[in-house]
């Protein structure tokens, strides 16, 4: 039996390396509106943990691609047989385990993962450790692959490495926090036309006292976000899953492509050299295959763009945890023709919507 929660709150919670972290209004009113969609690729008879059980079995968006699931909410944690239970939160940190733990009066500590597991979940999930382990081995696939990220730990050290830059782009970059959400730890940095004023200073050295450090990385011109999804088995052995063509705004996302496979490598050929893709996979999938043994087994994903020219940033960014891509490709197998899934915000309220 598999119990699935959907905690939206994963990112932050990883920046934040709190178990007792409360999150903003936003995360916690999607984590309340959006709980259900782990019914779009549970098991049939498998649990889903919600804040609301009775809003959640009557809830209308996607209704008719649902499995029928039991729904659970948090004061019905501790009466669940934790024999044969399986734990799957839509990304492992140490705030969903001590909620776990507390919700369950410590029946599920057992099963859930210890200090060690979740501090190198949270090690490789930081940008950083994608820079130095990932991006660097899949720049090496194809001479069309680019890329480039620098970690700096003292605000001194970022203006040295602004002024010494050679990526060719001269004035344009993207700073990044080593973990946040999506959108929200992203700052953008036009040294010709504004520089470095007191706000974003301000904020630089905020995320180097909390985090340690910040990403510094160039501005591309992007033509079209894309992802691979993947699935590791707790064999070590790396499953490769499929395309997410995706959309974002200011680093947010904003909706899937809900197509099949071929469609969607027509699509990005397009742009790039198709064939490249399965040297950068191969390369995923042998490299992580290695790094995720004994610490972490489930969905992850690794963020990529198409840039001017046919060129292919590789790793944007690693997920280790399930994503939007991983729901899209669900998605996509229930349907006979294609769709865009779109995540919507109306009313104060958070909604996924299939659309033609």
């Amino acid at each position: 039996m598999k119990l699935h929660i959907f905690n939206p709150g994963h990112d932050i919670a990883l920046a934040g390396d709190n178990e007792k972290m409360t999150a903003p209004h936003a995360v916690r009113q999607m984590q309340m509106d959006l709980g259900f969609i782990p019914a779009l690729w549970a098991d049939k008879s498998d649990y889903v943990l919600v804040d609301n059980s009775s809003n959640a079995a009557h809830s209308n968006s996607c209704k008719s691609y649902l499995q029928n699931v039991k729904y659970i909410d948090w004061n019905d944690l501790h009466k669940i047989d934790k024999q044969k239970l399986e734990v799957l939160p839509w990304g492992w940190d140490k705030t969903i385990r001590y909620k776990l733990s507390v919700a369950s009066e410590g029946k599920l500590d057992g099963i859930l993962p210890n200090n060690t597991q979740l501090e190198n979940i949270r090690e490789i999930s930081g940008r950083n450790w994608a820079s130095k382990n990932l991006l660097q081995t899949l720049l090496d696939c194809d001479n069309t692959c680019v890329g480039e990220s620098v970690a700096v730990n003292d605000y001194n050290n970022l203006l040295d490495v602004l002024d010494n830059s050679d990526n060719g782009l001269a004035y344009q970059y993207v700073l990044k926090a080593p973990w946040s959400s999506s959108g929200r730890g992203l700052r953008y940095l036009d040294l010709q036309n504004e520089g470095i004023n007191d706000h974003l200073e301000g904020w630089i050295k905020n995320i180097i006292r909390k985090q340690g450090l910040v990403m510094v990385e160039p501005y591309y011109n992007k033509i079209r976000d894309f992802g691979m999804e993947f699935t590791a088995h707790v064999n070590g052995e790396i499953e490769y899953l499929g395309l997410s063509v995706f959309s974002t705004s200011n680093g947010a996302y904003m909706g899937n492509i809900l197509a099949p496979e071929d469609e969607k490598q027509e699509l990005l050929s397009r742009y790039i050299n198709a064939d490249i893709l399965i040297e950068i996979r191969n390369a995923i999938s042998l490299m992580m295959k290695d790094k995720l043994k004994g610490i972490y087994s489930g969905p992850f994903g690794i963020d990529m763009m198409i840039l001017n020219g046919g060129k292919i940033h590789p790793c944007v960014e690693l997920n280790l945890r399930r994503t939007m891509g991983h729901v899209a490709l669900d998605l996509a197998q229930k349907i006979t023709e294609k769709r865009i899934m779109q995540m919507e915000f109306n009313a104060g309220h958070y909604s996924l919507k299939i659309k033609n």
